[in-house]
């Protein structure tokens, strides 16, 4: 049986929060302004990567003359419209059940933090997280910094630590910070590019309590 972790750190977008669909409009509004054809979640789930100014330019954007600022803010004003975002089935009882067991859990996303705070609340999961770490603006960049300060500001022993994502940056981070990794298929990468990154892959969250022995 798999040791339980003493602490889960987990991405949002993604991850938590079924948010794919958003995501593919955010970018085919940006598509659309530039007069270029939109793109499929397949199309997305295969290029997607950080930072979001390379994943951008490789889904046919024009980063270059335009303003960079602008550009993000026209994609999360899409991405944040959508009413039909949502927890992923099951989320929200995997997270009770690693708390119930005894671990402690908190969140780093690339999003940005206020609307993080906002999504947490509205979805009525955000009392489960200690520390929840986000951008301060809508660029989506690295989250490799932000992850060792979070660390530092806990405490936490990278042994005791496992940090559950979406995407191959989520392994990144947990490569930086020495901690096991657990990624999750249902998110912004296909599981075809998870698998290629050597650690285990589930078809969701709602899969981690079984994965850990909790059911």
């Amino acid at each position: 049986m798999r040791t339980l972790p003493g602490h889960f750190l987990f991405d949002w977008n993604g991850t938590l929060q079924d948010d794919l669909h958003a995501a593919v409009a955010g970018t085919n509004a940006l598509l659309s302004d530039q007069g270029k054809a939109p793109i499929t979640a397949e199309r997305y789930r295969e290029t997607f990567s950080f930072p979001a100014r390379g994943c951008y330019e490789a889904l046919g954007i024009d980063v270059e003359h335009h303003d960079w600022t602008a550009l993000c803010d026209r994609f999360f004003s899409v991405f944040a419209s959508d009413p039909t975002v949502r927890l992923f089935p099951g989320a929200a009882d995997a997270l009770r059940a690693l708390r119930l067991a005894g671990a402690s859990l908190s969140i780093v996303s690339s999003s940005e933090e206020n609307e993080l705070e906002r999504a947490l609340a509205r979805h009525g999961v955000r009392d489960l997280f200690g520390a929840v770490s986000g951008h301060s603006d809508a660029a989506a960049g690295s989250k490799v910094g932000r992850a060792r300060v979070l660390f530092a500001s806990l405490g936490l022993a990278p042994e005791r630590v496992c940090m559950v994502g979406d995407t191959g940056h989520d392994k990144e981070v947990a490569d930086a910070l020495g901690c096991a990794c657990v990624l999750v298929a249902s998110g912004y990468e296909s599981r075809a590019r998870l698998e290629r990154r050597g650690a285990p892959v589930l078809s969701s969250v709602a899969d981690l309590p079984a994965f850990f022995g909790l059911a």
